[in-house]
């Protein structure tokens, strides 16, 4: 433990893991979150570790994130803002290149949305930035993973379903507790796409409910449009991509949009999941093939 550097004039209260201190004169020290050399009055510590002193631009960049994290909006609120956080936290150039470097590790990404694969990439970049500090904050690349599998599984799910459904009448189902948010954006695809745990629970109806594969015209199209994948009994299996998800959704998206400081340790579970050789995104695209 590194002592004091100076004569402390001001103690700030604390935030999250972040303390702030004010010295009578300028001091310098490396900040251990980007390695930057700095002098300044104003020095943050993390976890009252005087070792872990922090810059200016990386207290406000974590401050946001642990304001998001104690919010009183809703999971998928703060998700949706920690991954706007996420994409923040690494340039267009590091960003192309994590791309470069995901599809280099494994070819299948070609397949990947876009948007997806940008999420994945900055997640991975964010991460190997993060690997000399296990113990900081790790949500917003655990989030990361999360958004890639949300995108990936509303384009090859979701998308497939309000095509099919665009001109049906629906609603009846959306007044359904259970798939009412899956129908209103089957009718509306301008408004925003479901989040995992929606989505999540409508598999489960979809699974559970032998009344409503009868009566539903929404999951009337839904198995429709997977009789023609080859590989969807994964989407109708207990065990498959209803499980997965919300397993995704409850270990790790929900923890990261809480208080909880997230590891090293949760964000290799979280990848091996999501994107490791059999994780859920792979899993997902055989399973959405279409026959030929």
């Amino acid at each position: 433990m590194e002592p004091v550097p100076s004569t402390i004039k001001k103690t700030y209260p604390k935030r999250g893991p972040l303390q702030q201190f004010r010295f009578n004169e300028g001091t310098a020290f490396r900040c251990f979150r980007c390695d930057a050399t700095k002098k300044s009055k104003l020095i943050t510590v993390y976890l009252n570790d005087w070792s872990r002193k922090l810059c200016n631009g990386c207290y406000g960049r974590l401050l946001s994130l642990y304001e998001i994290k104690a919010g009183t909006e809703e999971d998928d609120n703060k998700a949706e803002k920690l991954a706007t956080t996420l994409l923040s936290l690494a340039t267009e150039d590091q960003q192309r290149e994590a791309q470069r470097l995901f599809h280099a590790s494994d070819n299948r990404a070609s397949k990947l949305n876009p948007m997806s694969l940008k999420f994945i990439a900055t997640a991975e970049h964010v991460a190997q930035q993060l690997e000399s500090y296990s113990q900081l904050e790790w949500s917003p690349a655990v989030i990361g993973l999360c958004k890639a599998v949300e995108v990936e599984v509303v384009e090859r799910i979701i998308m497939p379903l309000a095509n099919l459904s665009k001109e049906e009448d629906l609603v009846s189902d959306k007044r359904d507790k259970d798939i009412g948010r899956i129908a209103a954006f089957c009718v509306d695809p301008q408004m925003k796409t479901p989040e995992l745990g929606t989505i999540a629970h409508f598999l489960q109806t979809v699974i559970h409910s032998q009344e409503r594969r009868k009566s539903s015209r929404l999951i009337g199209n839904f198995l429709q449009a997977i009789s023609e994948w080859t590989g969807s009994a994964w989407l109708l299996d207990p065990n498959g991509l209803y499980h997965q998800l919300t397993k995704l959704t409850a270990e790790y998206r929900n923890r990261a949009a809480h208080i909880d400081e997230l590891s090293s340790e949760d964000y290799m579970a979280c990848r091996e999941l999501a994107v490791g050789s059999s994780g859920l995104v792979w899993k997902l695209l055989i399973s959405t093939e279409k026959h030929k």
